[in-house]
């Protein structure tokens, strides 16, 4: 049985996650499994990274690009 203060956590949880423009990020690191290998990508204060090939050349990748579309409005413009 849930007791009604988990009830109301619930609820807010809901409500916070309607509200995505409350939580912003600083930074965060994840593995990315890449078709050929699995790669380290990292945002930090408004800057990504990656180890991969590409990104040292270019300063974005298609791991970058594809977290910038999975995270959407969550990051800062």
């Amino acid at each position: 049985m849930i007791d009604s203060g988990m009830i109301s956590k619930i609820q807010k949880a809901k409500e916070y996650a309607d509200e995505p423009h409350r939580i912003q990020f600083h930074s965060f690191q994840v593995q990315f499994d890449g078709k050929h290998n699995g790669h380290t990508v990292t945002y930090r204060k408004g800057t990504w990274h990656c180890d991969c090939r590409y990104f040292q050349g270019h300063q974005v990748c298609s791991h970058t690009m594809a977290m910038e579309r999975i995270l959407g409005v969550m990051l800062p413009k």
